[in-house]
């Protein structure tokens, strides 16, 4: 596995480690329509997987990806990755949205075992991709265009720190404990 993916592998097993297979389930503030610890770690792996496709048709072909870096590309990139920020507030493209993965009920542990198989795939074919196209933009992504093989992995680091932050906010949420608030009716 190429060294940018070992820290945010490292920082998921950590994390993620100690959860039960009932944990990785809760949603933040109870919320069904906010993302659990499994629902994240499924985005990503469908994000790896979607990656990989795209990858994969690229060496069918032979070629690196003939498609022009536009403007708009550029100034996106500039604006979020190459600022080391993902965008916020996007909605995940149906294709990547959790559901659409068969993730059996996993602890923590087994979860971010999973993580990591699922990005060294990725990185494998990442590293096929180098060696064959070298430096140049390889394959397009949806939103920031032609990317070569450092700019995929940039983007899929930068990704998976985005979402670290929100399990994070759930396993702390988790272990404090939360104060009781509003008032009760008396039965006497």
């Amino acid at each position: 596995m190429h060294p940018v993916f070992h820290s945010i592998v490292a920082s998921y097993a950590e994390t993620l480690n100690g959860l039960t297979a009932q944990q990785v389930h809760v949603h933040p503030a109870s919320d069904p329509s906010r993302w659990n610890a499994q629902q994240i770690v499924e985005h990503l792996v469908l994000s790896y997987r979607s990656t990989r496709d795209v990858l994969g048709e690229r060496l069918e072909k032979g070629r690196a990806t003939q498609a022009p870096i536009t403007r708009e590309h550029e100034v996106l990139w500039r604006k979020y990755i190459g600022a080391g920020r993902f965008p916020q507030g996007s909605k995940a493209r149906k294709e990547v949205s959790p559901g659409n993965c068969d993730i059996p009920g996993q602890c923590g542990k087994e979860l971010a075992s999973f993580f990591e198989s699922e990005i060294e795939k990725m990185d494998a074919q990442l590293s096929c991709c180098a060696e064959k196209f070298g430096t140049q933009p390889m394959a397009s992504h949806f939103a920031f265009g032609p990317l070569s093989a450092d700019q995929w992995r940039e983007f899929h680091v930068l990704h998976a720190r985005h979402h670290l932050v929100q399990i994070h906010n759930l396993v702390s949420d988790m272990r404090e404990p939360h104060e009781l608030t509003g008032r009760t009716e008396s039965t006497t």
